[in-house]
């Protein structure tokens, strides 16, 4: 073990309550295209879709979204973070459906950087109820028909995510029919038991986002913007932070369905600084967790080894080669690769997956 820990500075801690980013002085949203075939007021469910120079996979994306089998009171917003494109045009030719439902389409008219487009789509949005997917992910046909079950049957519940499936496309093509990885199906034994649902707990964070990154979650806009969005200062992990402030004050429902697919292709995440910053954010949170008792302090002497399967996992599924040294230092926490199995385990009985 590693013992690199050094105190946080004020910009990496992370807050339980932050107050929300504030815009960009420059930055306003040129309404490029609206439909509003139906009254505003019965909007239930906005899906944001920011976008940034990826109109073909984003066209996959809108194809999701217009094969769901309930669309009723869905209005689907689109904000583009490209001051110099004009996109909706062609994706109108593609989807002619899109006239026929609420949607708009806006253009940033300066960049506002990714956490910064997201708060933007979440500003413009006038749903109930809110859910972001990035514009090279794709939702399952009954993805909003299942959320309203789930409404209906938790009518406290200010949150509601699916689970999720990947369609790795780096080494080819991908198969987004193809059945359930049997690891996840014993994963899903200890995460639901016989149940099509579970409550998530805040201290489940520790171990990492185990909802993934906000993908197939569904929240009040009046919680999320209370909570105040995406924080800028916690790049990369500002989904993996504000699902956790969620899950500590509020109640956040996880769907057992897989509903929404995360395409896994060779981009930003895959960066060697990125990866680092995920384990860097990792880290902070755990020490939020522990220090406001959120967690029990007993993990303190887990939180060596939890890093250590983080790096595990982040050497081999982002093909990276961290030595567990140098994480150490760069991320200034310790770090173990010794007892990783009965660690793996012990998350596994409390369903931290």
């Amino acid at each position: 073990m590693m013992d690199q820990s050094q105190p946080a500075s004020d910009g990496e801690r992370f807050i339980w309550r932050p107050s929300p980013d504030a815009p960009l002085p420059t930055l306003d949203s040129e309404r490029l295209f609206a439909s509003d075939p139906a009254d505003t007021a019965d909007i239930c469910l906005t899906i944001a879709i920011p976008t940034y120079r990826r109109p073909e996979l984003m066209a996959e994306t809108v194809a999701s979204i217009l094969a769901q089998t309930d669309l009723d009171g869905v209005e689907l917003l689109i904000v583009d973070d490209d001051p110099a494109t004009n996109g909706e045009a062609a994706l109108l030719a593609a989807f002619p459906r899109l006239r026929d439902i609420p949607f708009r389409y806006y253009r940033n008219t300066v960049n506002a950087g990714l956490f910064g487009n997201w708060n933007r789509t979440l500003a413009l949005a006038r749903g109930t109820w809110f859910t972001l997917i990035n514009d090279d992910d794709l939702l399952a046909p009954g993805f909003v028909a299942a959320i309203r079950r789930a409404q209906a049957a938790e009518p406290s519940a200010d949150a509601i995510a699916c689970s999720l499936r990947f369609l790795d496309q780096r080494d080819g093509s991908g198969d987004t029919s193809a059945p359930l990885p049997a690891s996840e199906r014993v994963r899903n034994i200890f995460r639901f038991g016989l149940s099509s649902r579970r409550q998530l707990k805040p201290k489940q964070m520790f171990f990492g986002s185990i909802v993934g990154s906000g993908l197939g979650l569904v929240v009040r806009t009046e919680v999320i913007r209370a909570l105040g969005g995406y924080r800028a200062a916690d790049y990369p992990s500002a989904d993996y932070f504000f699902m956790t402030r969620l899950a500590r004050f509020h109640r956040f429902i996880q769907l057992r369905d897989a509903l929404a697919i995360s395409r896994v292709a060779d981009n930003v995440s895959n960066r060697p600084e990125t990866q680092l910053g995920f384990l860097k954010r990792q880290a902070r949170l755990q020490e939020a967790l522990l220090d406001s008792g959120v967690a029990p302090r007993w993990w303190r002497r887990l939180r060596p080894v939890s890093l250590g399967i983080a790096l595990r996992h982040t050497n081999n599924y982002w093909h990276q080669q961290f030595a567990p040294e140098d994480v150490a230092r760069e991320i200034a926490a310790p770090i173990s690769m010794r007892h990783l199995r009965p660690v793996r385990w012990y998350r596994l009985a409390i369903g931290a997956v």
